[in-house]
């Protein structure tokens, strides 16, 4: 039975940047700071764990080629984060801004998905695509999926 999702590892241009941009973003959200393991090459991976024990982490690896992210070639079209509360998609977003991030979509609600789902989007330092949302809202009650 699948309990959820691992891991996610993105390969990076430059991984000390990207490293600096997920703590500056999602350091006071709960990231934790790097754990590190070798990978297949012999390169190092730094594991970005969520908060809660069990719950995934981000790996970051380093690039071996220069290679632009494209949205809709084959791969990772975006990485959705899960958040507890809109205040903390709106930490997210300001964070986001500090740190020098594209935004692609202010905070707000998309009804689309279902109510009460509340997400900014914005471009990580390799142009991956991040979501930040949170489907509960204390003003709304809790969001049905």
């Amino acid at each position: 039975m699948l309990v959820g999702l691992g891991h996610v590892d993105l390969v990076c241009r430059d991984v000390g940047e990207s490293l600096a941009f997920y703590a500056d973003v999602f350091g006071e959200l709960g990231l934790q700071p790097p754990h590190l393991v070798e990978g297949e090459r012999g390169e190092v991976i730094s594991y970005l764990r969520f908060p809660q024990v069990g719950s995934g982490s981000i790996g970051l690896r380093q690039a071996l080629a220069e290679q632009p992210f494209e949205l809709y070639a084959p791969g990772l079209h975006h990485l959705a984060l899960a958040v507890e509360r809109a205040v903390d998609v709106d930490r997210a977003h300001e964070n986001a801004v500090r740190a020098g991030a594209v935004i692609l979509h202010a905070p707000q609600f998309w009804p689309v998905y279902h109510p009460g789902y509340y997400a900014t989007f914005f471009l990580d330092p390799d142009g991956f695509r991040i979501e930040v949302a949170s489907s509960r809202d204390a003003r709304l009650g809790p969001a049905s999926v």
